[in-house]
């Protein structure tokens, strides 16, 4: 919901001036009002004064609280006292004219500058944005300026990294300082040796290479000199 502005000073004045405005003509059309009474009741033309009082004693009392009510609403922001206010301005405007045309001439002008310069006053923006008829021109405000020093091939310094950002991965070492991998036997994966590999005792016996008896060389696995014949 928007907030409505402070009241104007101005509309503060006006308001004060139409409301004592309004209390005397109340009071002076009472009293017109009671005068035509006390006419009505002379012999002859008593009738005639106290209709033409009582008349104009009407039409005094209904400007008067119109001119009350209007000031109150000046003073609480009312739009119908705003339009009330256009309303009475121009029409006094056009009354001060009709007093130009029958030789009044100083209150001809008078009057028309001054509501000329009410409808003025009361057509101002903060004026009727008081009164809820239009709204207040707001400034936009521009978080981001444009800066005409970064260019489109200039880099941004980056000030953090996101936790889900990778690192970025660097350039591979050469292949002669890359660490070889052995392959592993069969038997050893898992922790678990099935093989038993029997390690060579030092105190087996070694098997000749050449037969003693005839001195030629031994078949590998052979128990006898394939040459001579005779048992190793």
């Amino acid at each position: 919901m928007m907030q409505r502005p402070s009241r104007p000073t101005g509309i503060t004045i006006l308001a004060i001036l139409e409301i004592l405005i309004g209390i005397v003509g109340l009071l002076a059309s009472l009293a017109i009002i009671g005068l035509s009474a006390i006419a009505s009741t002379l012999p002859s033309i008593g009738l005639l004064v106290g209709t033409i009082g009582l008349v104009i004693g009407g039409v005094f009392l209904f400007f008067s609280l119109v001119w009350l009510a209007t000031g109150f609403g000046f003073l609480h922001g009312k739009g119908w006292s705003w339009t009330l206010g256009m309303i009475f301005s121009i029409l006094s405007i056009l009354g001060a004219v009709g007093a130009l045309t029958i030789g009044l001439i100083t209150g001809g002008i008078v009057g028309i500058f001054f509501w000329s310069l009410l409808i003025y006053y009361l057509t101002r923006t903060h004026v009727k944005a008081f009164f809820g008829k239009g709204l207040l021109p707001v400034n936009p405000v521009y978080r981001a300026q444009y800066s005409p020093t970064l260019q489109f091939n200039q880099q941004i310094p980056v000030t953090s990294i996101p936790s889900y950002a990778r690192p970025a991965q660097g350039p591979m070492p050469p292949a002669s300082m890359q660490p070889t991998r052995t392959a592993t036997p069969i038997s050893q994966i898992g922790g678990v040796s099935n093989t038993t590999v029997q390690s060579a005792s030092p105190s087996a016996p070694t098997t000749p290479v050449s037969c003693p008896y005839c001195g030629n060389k031994l078949t590998m696995g052979s128990p006898n000199c394939l040459t001579c014949g005779a048992k190793i």
